[in-house]
């Protein structure tokens, strides 16, 4: 009898090493910019040098990919077991299926992850009840202005008005010197993120209950005021590109700028160390509007892929990576907007130009979640900045305009249903 006890034992220990010597090795897909990469690859080194059995391989999707590769991998049957990216993918990969339900590892790993994230954000990482995603960045539109415009303009706080907003453009608006007054984002979803607040606070919306509510009486006043602003706008801001958007603003030449975000903080500090610059919230209340409305525009999250064959190592990896001390280093070195509430208590971020994120953190609104967020793209980037521009700049009819603009989206919502 001890003969055989000693001999099951024996083998026990055996297949006890052999799992614990198994080796797992996770495909780890991104779509990071170099900065991000070299933060992450630290991260995952540290992973790895405490769980020496785990090897992570780390592959960066090009930005011109971003939105098909995962999807085609998905499709044709070799995803990889982690993935990381961008809003709206979370819900793309979540319609296809192919998203692992993470509320048992969240609640295994690192539970007070569950409130320290405001719900929110929580809302862009949520399908059908389930959350399937962890968010790692929260990207939310703020106001950049620069300071020494402004004090030569003669203009002292930031204004909270419609009508403080137009005004200090106008004053900061000196072209035969090379200065203007305001822009904002003008390619792919730009207008909607850069002007999209303004739309929100006014009373307006865009899809209500899975109903297109674009054509209404309070986003044509919306447009009518954007249409004031324009002419304060520097020349050919609709053939803007990012760098020309980008350059206008940290080289001096426009006073205010709609969208920007907190990856410029850092930016600024390489390309412009010497810019006078504040950030405000989109604190403007709209004249049909009762409250100031920051849309909450979107996330990066990492996601776990449901066939991954290490679904218990894969979910402990992303959570590690958003646990209070990686992602503190993480907003650190990359000034980026935290999705935890405990990160911005760190001093770190008692920094006055975190304050604008701050108050929009828990105000920003999920606008588009789960099967509406999968038609964000066509619905937003495309019906939206046509109707944007062909209202602000062509001169088209406000109120024909956006009722041909809700039509669109309508169609587009339809085919979703189908």
């Amino acid at each position: 009898m001890k003969r055989v006890l000693l001999i099951a034992v024996f083998v026990l220990f055996l297949v006890w090493g052999a799992m614990a010597q198994e080796k797992i090795t996770l495909q780890f897909w991104h779509t990071y910019s170099l900065a991000e990469i070299k933060v992450l690859t630290e991260q995952v080194e540290r992973y790895m040098q405490e769980n020496p059995n785990v090897q992570i391989q780390l592959t960066n999707i090009p930005f011109e990919q971003r939105a098909t590769m995962i999807i085609n991998a998905i499709k044709g049957g070799t995803p990889p077991d982690l993935y990381r990216g961008d809003m709206p993918m979370q819900f793309e990969i979540a319609r296809l299926d192919a998203a692992l339900p993470l509320d048992e590892y969240i609640t295994k790993n690192d539970p007070g992850m569950l409130t320290d994230v405001p719900k929110n954000v929580w809302d862009m990482c949520t399908y059908k009840g389930s959350i399937i995603a962890i968010p790692e960045d929260f990207f939310v539109p703020v106001i950049y202005y620069n300071k020494d415009l402004f004090q030569e303009a003669g203009i002292g706080e930031f204004p909270t008005t419609w009508d403080g907003l137009l005004e200090a453009a106008r004053k900061l608006h000196k072209p035969r010197e090379g200065k203007f007054g305001i822009e904002w984002m003008s390619w792919g979803d730009g207008p909607y993120w850069s002007t999209g607040a303004l739309f929100l606070s006014n009373g307006g919306n865009f899809v209500e209950d899975g109903k297109v509510v674009f054509a209404s009486e309070n986003n044509a006043r919306t447009f009518a005021f954007l249409t004031e602003l324009f002419q304060y706008t520097p020349p050919g801001l609709s053939t803007f590109g990012y760098d020309d958007w980008d350059k206008a603003f940290y080289l001096g030449k426009v006073g205010i700028q709609l969208g920007n975000g907190s990856w410029s903080i850092g930016n600024y500090r390489e390309l412009a160390p010497n810019l006078n610059y504040g950030i405000a919230p989109y604190n403007l209340v709209g004249p049909m509007g009762t409250e100031p409305v920051v849309p909450g525009h979107g996330v990066c999250f990492y996601m776990v892929m449901k066939g991954t064959k290490y679904p218990d190592e894969a979910a402990k990896v992303i959570t590690w990576l958003v646990s209070e001390e990686n992602h503190l280093e993480w907003c650190e070195k990359l000034w980026h907007t935290p999705v935890r509430t405990s990160t911005f208590a760190n001093p770190f971020f008692d920094d006055p130009r975190f304050d604008a994120f701050k108050f929009e953190l828990t105000r920003a609104r999920a606008i588009f979640t789960g099967d509406v967020a999968t038609v964000f793209n066509p619905l937003i980037a495309d019906t939206f900045r046509r109707v944007f521009w062909d209202i602000i700049e062509g001169g088209a009819d406000i109120e024909a305009t956006l009722k041909t603009g809700a039509q669109e989206m309508e169609k587009i919502l339809a085919e979703l249903g189908k």
